[in-house]
């Protein structure tokens, strides 16, 4: 698969074509692959262009094939460069979010912003979020980034939950894909979408959220840590661009329940797939695992697994040959679609 490096379909097969006779002219080469003229000149066009063929100095109507050594391996290392360039530019990324977050919160605290509301302590926070939700007027949309819940977690919810059911409060919700394997909240989410609540799932969520109303938004203070509070923000810009990572999610779930399309186009699952770019990322075991809803040890095996079809003795080993295998390029691009037709 060249795609990764740059090459069209089309100038794949015109690079395979010319591997097996690595001189010809353009006309002999339209017909081994049963294209026309033009369709050949266009693939032939992207390898030039690329460096990977040149025509002849002897005889410019003849095509030469360049040297794979010389020409394609080259092409692999700048891309792997480009790639580590990106990986530590994601890494600076999330740092400086994160620390706009902290200033925000302080901002907040210190200026009484306010449009937003900092709430310290586990209390203050489910009170301000059940006075929240008793003023859902239409919908109601969310991030469920922590895995399996506990029985008193989910007691706690139900009533509030049913609330807004009953008054015909449109429920969104994106859990883990962890949860199937916690049968308690694997039950809680069936009544839910019994009721009538929309629920997808995926490999992991950026953070916990909670949008009432498109209207105001419920995020922690620090996405690795809960207890350290929560804002509720009603800014308009922010309200609007937290809706569109919810959508953006959205649209790459899967409906709960439904059967799976199981692995990518490169081989992998959409929990693999993102144990990949969370590594990439720079995360530890323990963060991978928590953004998963899975234990350490359990995120410990699917890394195990992935280095084992890398054939990989270390994680630097895996590193090169994740890029290699072209499995961080078009993340976004190579995640199975949803399975079903169930949109926003």
């Amino acid at each position: 698969m060249l795609r990764p490096l740059g090459l069209s379909a089309d100038a794949e097969l015109t690079y395979r074509c010319l591997v097996q006779q690595p001189r010809t002219e353009l006309q002999p080469l339209a017909e081994r692959l049963g294209w026309p003229l033009e369709r050949t000149e266009a693939g032939v066009a992207d390898l030039l262009e690329l460096g990977l063929v040149r025509f002849s100095w002897e005889n410019p109507r003849e095509l030469h094939l360049v040297s794979p050594e010389a020409s394609l391996v080259p092409l692999l290392n700048q891309h792997e460069l480009v790639l580590l360039d990106r990986q530590k530019e994601v890494v600076a990324s999330r740092v400086a979010i994160e620390q706009i977050l902290t200033e925000y919160g302080d901002r907040v605290a210190n200026s009484g912003y306010a449009d937003a509301e900092r709430l310290v302590g586990v209390d203050n926070v489910r009170l301000r979020l059940e006075a929240l939700i008793s003023e859902v007027e239409f919908e109601l949309l969310g991030f469920s980034d922590g895995g399996p819940q506990s029985e008193e977690s989910l007691a706690a919810a139900r009533p509030l939950d049913q609330a807004l059911l009953c008054r015909g409060v449109q429920i969104r919700g994106i859990y883990l894909e962890s949860l199937v394997n916690d049968g308690h909240t694997a039950r809680y989410v069936d009544w839910l979408s019994e009721r009538g609540a929309r629920i997808r799932t995926v490999a992991t969520l950026p953070l916990r959220m909670i949008v009432a109303d498109r209207k105001a938004v419920l995020v922690p203070m620090d996405a690795t840590d809960s207890s350290q509070g929560a804002l509720l923000i009603r800014d308009a810009g922010v309200v609007a661009a937290l809706l569109a990572l919810f959508e953006v999610i959205w649209e790459q779930s899967s409906v709960f329940g439904a059967r799976r399309t199981g692995r990518d186009e490169v081989g992998l699952s959409r929990q693999e797939r993102a144990v990949v770019r969370l590594l990439a990322e720079g995360h530890t075991d323990d963060v991978v695992a928590r953004r998963l809803g899975v234990s350490v040890r359990t995120c410990r095996r699917l890394v195990a697994d992935l280095m084992i079809r890398l054939d990989a003795h270390s994680r630097f080993q895996a590193g090169v040959a994740v890029m290699r295998a072209g499995w961080l390029l078009d993340d976004d691009s190579l995640m199975p679609a949803p399975v079903s037709s169930d949109s926003a």
